[in-house]
């Protein structure tokens, strides 16, 4: 759609609900706004999952309860930073920057929070094939999410995971299976001798065209009257009420309530409507084999160096790292060979001469849990961002809780507490 062409639909008539941003969670919060009755335009500054949506690993996880911040994980850090094959880097001009979100993460880490955080991504991830199949059933494409099964591996001996790590799947009743040896070769064949020691959790899935997928959705509500938009959101215009229209890049789009799900962009947006939280853009890359010459039956992620496998529609992607720098600086495109090096070992005979790569920005607040609230300050704002690793598998359930929010219907089967603006406030 041409600028003119928008600005000049803009003028007819305010958007019931305006979302800001179009990948998975914009599309999602979408659709489920659609089913109950809204009319809704979407704004991105992109195409509908061309942003960090584009270039996920696919993990479908309802299975997913153990955070990033466990306890012990900071004294692997420092090793993490020297090792140029590890899956952690952080640019020197951020750190300063970084320092207080880190020392929040770390709070995050203590035993007891991280037992609060983990009941948080059960309520918002176990639902996810539940709340992805009535949206796919209706765009036509059932076929892009699969329950596989998700396998860990490392080339260690002894326990996959930590004490803790085990009691958290045991209390929410996650299955998950150790698998050794011959056993684990059986399940997936590519892989090299090395890897000893297997963790399959059979009740996870993947996403085989993450992209696709929300393109699927995008073009589903568009039949359904949305209208979606390619610009940036600049800024706000404020009546007397509070906001009522977003200053873009296609002129001014006028709304009575508004969805801010822009992912790592949303704070620069937030902090115009009263909310500032300690957002950072964490930087993931990927590698897509696109003549790989195996294909891993199962989506696989190598727990010795913190990176993804997934057989998709494109090849085999490679997916991972952990890159802390900011929004603006450029590319390093040697943290996406990395993962080359990574996967010669991890399947011997793998061709690696053809290929892509991509970086984008995972939106992480220091306790990876979302934000899903209203704005305390004005009732037609809902934040809807901060998904981390699982914005996939964490949509749905959002995109069901933002529809109750604007309808002002309080949800019935999830305490939204956790993921309240409100947890950042100094």
């Amino acid at each position: 759609m041409s600028s003119n062409a928008a600005t000049s639909n803009r003028d007819a008539a305010a958007a019931e609900v305006l979302i800001v941003g179009a990948g998975i969670v914009g599309v999602c919060c979408a659709a489920y706004l659609q089913r109950a009755g809204f009319r809704v335009t979407l704004i991105d500054r992109l195409a509908p999952g061309n942003g960090c949506s584009f270039g996920n690993a696919g993990n479908v996880s309802p299975g997913a309860v153990v955070p990033y911040s466990m306890p012990g994980t900071l004294w692997n850090v420092p090793r993490w930073l020297l090792d140029p094959l590890g899956p952690l880097a952080v640019r020197p001009a951020h750190l300063p920057k970084l320092i207080p979100w880190l020392l929040r993460w770390m709070r995050a880490s203590r035993p007891d929070n991280v037992r609060a955080i983990s009941r948080a991504m059960l309520a918002l991830h176990q639902p996810v094939f539940e709340g992805y199949l009535p949206l796919l059933k209706e765009a036509g494409a059932p076929e892009l999410i699969e329950m596989s099964g998700q396998l860990y591996v490392s080339a260690k001996s002894g326990p996959m995971d930590s004490e803790l790590a085990r009691e958290l799947r045991k209390t929410a009743g996650i299955r998950a299976e150790a698998i050794t040896g011959g056993a684990l070769r059986e399940l997936e064949p590519t892989l090299s001798g090395e890897y000893q020691t297997g963790l399959l959790l059979p009740d996870n899935g993947t996403c085989l065209n993450p992209q696709r997928l929300v393109q699927a959705i995008a073009d589903h509500v568009r039949r359904n009257g949305a209208e979606i938009l390619e610009g940036e959101v600049h800024s706000f215009r404020f009546g007397p009420d509070g906001p009522v229209a977003a200053l873009t890049s296609l002129g001014e789009v006028r709304f009575k309530n508004l969805v801010l799900a822009a992912g790592a962009w949303s704070n620069r947006l937030s902090k115009q409507l009263g909310l500032d939280v300690p957002l950072e853009a964490e930087r993931g890359y990927h590698i897509t084999l696109t003549e790989p010459g195996l294909m891993p039956r199962l989506p696989v992620t190598n727990r010795d160096f913190s990176f993804a496998t997934a057989p998709m529609e494109m090849g085999l992607r490679l997916a991972g790292t952990a890159e802390y720098g900011g929004l603006d600086a450029a590319p390093n495109w040697g943290r996406a060979r990395v993962l080359l090096k990574h996967a010669t070992r991890m399947y011997p005979g793998v061709a690696t001469s053809s290929f892509t790569e991509w970086m984008g920005h995972r939106p992480t607040l220091p306790d990876g849990l979302p934000i899903i609230s209203r704005s305390s300050q004005h009732r037609n704002i809902v934040f809807a961002f901060g998904h981390s690793h699982f914005g996939v598998t964490g949509a749905p359930t959002t995109g069901r809780l933002v529809a109750e929010l604007v309808a002002n219907k309080p949800s019935n089967s999830i305490d939204l507490t956790p993921y309240s603006a409100s947890r950042f406030a100094a």
